[in-house]
């Protein structure tokens, strides 16, 4: 037989006499306290209020359906893992109250075209005051093309026709969701030429038959829009399903990758 120390029956509390002694105590103790003036984070980051959810669509390549293995233990195949499920792709914030420079540092769907803007120079631009509106490229569509022409956009002979590539995606001037849609409804034809920093003008149009808002050149290179104006601190920015090109980049090949 072992003995065993005495159980002791929870604490109760009678009446409301032990709580309020608790609460004047911790009232004493605070009293002698104050409160530092000094703000304890010296560097100041404002609270935005608004923000919108990026997608991160690249994940999905390295997606790998769950299958049995005839070596794996048999609770494994019956149970095989789906990284579609184990693995998930979440979504990355845009904050309004940033400059494009950092959301597109924070976008894993546009990292190649982010990676492009610093190799050509245009990153810079886009840390500036502006405002611009930015088509930007996803991952998919630069990879491709890039994949079909001989690794020509990493190619450092091709830097300038890769500016002027990148610069027919960023328009000058601010062009919200509405406001660009209110333009194009009033617009002749629904139509819109904006000036782009590749000094070609970009054309807007929305599509009769799936009333899409359509960017790029109507008879040659053009996308629909994916995701529909982040507001940002010093312009608006655009997802593009697909690849745009300026006129003369559909015409004159790039150089040669070495």
């Amino acid at each position: 037989m072992h003995s065993h120390p005495p159980r002791h029956a929870p604490l109760r509390w009678h009446g409301l006499a032990a709580p309020r002694v608790l609460a004047l105590a911790g009232m004493i103790v605070l009293g002698g306290c104050q409160q530092s003036s000094a703000r304890q984070d010296t560097y100041l980051t404002p609270i935005s209020t608004c923000s919108y959810m990026m997608p991160t669509v690249s994940g999905t390549r390295t997606y790998t359906r769950g299958r049995s293995d005839a070596s794996a233990p048999a609770t494994n195949q019956k149970n095989p893992v789906d990284s579609a499920v184990a693995y998930s792709n979440p979504q990355t914030p845009a904050f309004c109250d940033r400059p494009l420079s950092d959301t597109l540092r924070s976008s894993i769907e546009l990292a190649d075209y982010t990676h492009l803007l610093d190799s050509t120079g245009l990153f810079a631009t886009l840390q500036q005051a502006g405002p611009f509106t930015v088509f930007a490229l996803p991952n998919n569509a630069l990879e491709t093309y890039n994949a079909q022409n001989n690794d020509r956009l990493l190619n450092p002979a091709n830097t300038s026709s890769v500016r002027t590539m990148l610069g027919y995606t960023i328009v000058t001037g601010k062009w919200p969701h509405k406001a660009l849609r209110a333009a194009m409804d009033a617009a002749p034809g629904h139509s819109l030429s904006l000036p782009t920093l590749s000094g070609r003008n970009l054309t807007i149009w929305l599509d009769p038959q799936t009333d899409q808002i359509m960017v790029g050149t109507p008879h040659g290179s053009s996308s629909q829009l994916w995701v529909m104006g982040i507001p940002q601190s010093n312009g608006v920015l655009y997802f593009t399903r697909s690849l745009l090109l300026p006129p003369t980049a559909q015409a004159a090949p790039l150089s040669p990758a070495p």
